[in-house]
């Protein structure tokens, strides 16, 4: 090659000129007008990639659909899982059963959850569960309070009397307190129980009143039920 041809691609090289015949003329070169420019833009590459080394470096792969359960339990240690559920911690737990507490620490734990994943999982749970509560507590109540006013309007002025009644024949044949046994019980099936009571102790002659053991006529003045066909007690 002549050598004023071999000069002019020289110059047209640049700085590549320098470099081995297989790579004057590599695209990869191309870009940069000098050297100082390659070597600028190669710190830069490097910072870049050493940073993103070290991020890979820390994180965490995905984890398979088929995954083994030695993978997965591998995976939810470096997300954050405690080694033992005994370290999970509730809000409140020292007031459940010991049971209660640990099976939903187990629970946690094989879901791999961290400790505070599974502390804000139980406080939304228990929050819940308390709404859930006070609503069917609250239902119950207002049934009960329905129930009652509508013994009211059926039994006027004898209700008192009729409820004390119910309450003491219910112990006397059951042996336990009517409203205990009752309390989680619904409006309808207080009223209706109470109905029962009534109406035995009418067919037993237990229809008595409950004030100081004082017995009233079947046919006297302020006995509540008159038609009774039983004989009054005698004292």
């Amino acid at each position: 090659m002549p050598e004023e041809v071999q000069q002019q691609q020289t110059e047209s090289l640049g700085w590549r000129a320098g470099l081995p015949g297989d790579l004057q003329q590599s695209e990869t070169f191309k870009p940069f007008k000098t050297v100082g420019d390659f070597a600028k833009n190669y710190l830069e590459t490097s910072t870049k990639a050493a940073d993103l080394e070290q991020k890979l470096g820390n994180s965490i792969p995905k984890l398979k659909d088929d995954a083994s359960d030695v993978e997965r339990s591998a995976f939810y240690d470096a997300l954050g899982r405690p080694k033992d559920a005994k370290e999970y911690e509730f809000d409140g737990e020292d007031k459940n059963a010991p049971e209660w507490t640990n099976h939903w620490k187990q629970v946690s734990h094989s879901l791999g959850l961290t400790k505070t994943q599974a502390k804000n999982l139980s406080t939304a749970f228990n929050a819940q569960m308390t709404q859930m509560v006070e609503a069917h507590n609250a239902k119950i109540a207002g049934e009960v309070t329905a129930a009652t006013e509508k013994l009211k309007s059926e039994w006027g002025d004898k209700f008192d009397t009729n409820v004390e009644l119910a309450k003491r024949v219910y112990q006397k044949h059951i042996g336990t307190e009517f409203d205990k046994d009752f309390d989680a019980g619904t409006g309808t099936t207080r009223l209706q129980t109470m109905r029962l009571i009534m109406k035995f102790a009418a067919l037993t002659g237990e229809d008595r009143s409950p004030q100081g053991g004082n017995t009233i006529s079947s046919t006297g003045a302020g006995n509540p039920f008159p038609n009774s066909k039983m004989q009054p007690a005698r004292t």
